[in-house]
């Protein structure tokens, strides 16, 4: 799904991240799974054939190598991360210190 989410139009960004976090850390929805993965894209608005080809295209893979590595080169660890100023807040469970210091910027 992290290639998938490189191909999309910043419009559909948004919406295609919201979905993914909330199926997978608020309804713990198993996003590896195929049937998951298609009501993911159909709440998206997103057509399952062009997704499908789009991840598989090789400058989008090496893109996501890129990013990978650039997140490890600032120190993000793991899933979810969020660096706001600078700061790393990791987990779900610091996703309100990371609004907070967000909201205090």
């Amino acid at each position: 799904l992290m290639r998938g989410y490189i191909t999309l139009s910043n419009e559909n960004k948004k919406k295609f991240f919201n979905t993914c976090f909330d199926a997978y850390w608020k309804h713990n929805v198993d996003i590896s799974n195929d049937t998951n993965i298609d009501k993911i894209l159909k709440i998206c608005n997103l057509k399952r054939d062009i997704f499908f080809n789009d991840i598989k295209k090789q400058e989008i893979k090496d893109k996501l190598k890129n990013l990978t590595q650039e997140a490890f080169s600032n120190d993000v660890f793991g899933a979810p991360t969020f660096v706001i100023n600078k700061k790393i807040f990791w987990g779900q469970d610091r996703l309100e210190y990371a609004l907070e210091e967000l909201n205090n910027n």
